[in-house]
């Protein structure tokens, strides 16, 4: 088996037939392998700054996305490598532009870390502890709020309702007591507390509390549109208080290969790369202009079977 290879051409016969993968191992080694079908399910290209700039025409446009803004595909991962072999083939790249943020980036990395985002029982405040958008708005609406924030960047506050153990991993297999430990989050046990620590202004953080809890009690309308679930909303009164820093991040990118339906690659006009394959977030068109959260599992499943069912039956290998 050959590890820590990177693909560098995808080799093709006088018909434009893919025939086979060429690559450099990680000592600098050469490689070349012979196939009779090739699937490409290299991942998006959220990591490479220089390309996502480079097609940055769409809805984040006046976003410079730099390398100041980090990416939930981490290095050396999510570099648009296998699009590019696709297109040096032949293969058309669409939906390029189409680039999601996403708003529980961690700050540095842009990793999807620490406290998360999604759920309910948690508040979204500036670094002065104002509240500034419906914790319940959509990716693209909380991502923009975010960048009108000064630096770019918020607290997520919870309590104890979120967190009523230190030692108990939460849904994303995180403890408090090590989030802690690495100074991700700031741990208080009164308002005033969590304010001077964090460098908010208490009274501003205190009325954020006071009309998240009023909104839930149903004593009144939120101003920024926050809808409470009753049977999972609740007031957050007592500490201890959490708070984790959080900025926007790039999480996946909608463009990519063009595939139809047997996951064959297409060229501009529609027709088929013989031979060639993809499948995943190398692929473009199959989520629209966003993805639906979640949906990325049905997209990988669906024509990852598709793939390898109609890769393997060019290649001649029988079905079981």
């Amino acid at each position: 088996m050959v590890s820590n290879t990177q693909a560098t051409e995808l080799v093709q016969d006088a018909a434009g037939t893919v025939t086979g993968v060429k690559g450099v191992r990680g000592d600098g080694g050469e490689v070349s392998v012979a196939a009779k079908s090739v699937i490409i399910a290299t991942g998006g290209f959220g990591s490479n700054v220089e390309f996502r700039q480079k097609v940055n025409t769409g809805v984040w446009s006046e976003v410079p996305l730099d390398d100041t803004i980090g990416c939930t595909n981490i290095k050396p991962c999510a570099q648009g490598d296998g699009m590019t072999l696709a297109e040096a083939a032949g293969a058309e790249l669409i939906g390029l532009s189409d680039i999601q943020l996403h708003p529980c980036g961690t700050p540095g990395t842009g990793l999807m870390q620490h406290i998360r985002t999604s759920g309910r029982n948690r508040i979204f405040v500036n670094e002065e502890g104002s509240r500034f958008v419906s914790e319940g708005a959509a990716r693209d609406e909380l991502c923009k709020a975010i960048f009108a924030q000064s630096n770019s960047t918020y607290w997520v506050v919870v309590n104890k309702v979120r967190y009523p153990s230190l030692t108990e991993p939460d849904k994303d297999g995180e403890k408090m007591e090590d989030m802690i430990a690495l100074d991700a989050v700031i741990a208080a046990d009164t308002i005033d507390e969590l304010a001077a620590a964090t460098g908010m202004d208490a009274a501003k953080l205190q009325e954020s509390i006071d009309t998240y809890n009023a909104v839930v009690a149903g004593e009144k309308e939120d101003p920024f549109g926050f809808k409470a679930n009753n049977s999972a909303d609740v007031q957050l009164t007592e500490g201890p208080w959490y708070a984790c820093k959080k900025v926007p991040t790039v999480h996946h990118t909608m463009g990519g290969i063009r595939i139809n339906v047997y996951s064959q690659a297409l060229d501009a006009s529609g027709k088929p790369i013989d031979g060639l394959y993809a499948v995943g977030e190398c692929t473009g068109g199959i989520h629209g202009s966003n993805r639906l959260g979640g949906n990325a599992i049905a997209d990988i499943m669906t024509f990852g079977r598709s793939a390898g069912l109609h890769a393997a039956e060019h290649a001649g290998v029988a079905k079981n």
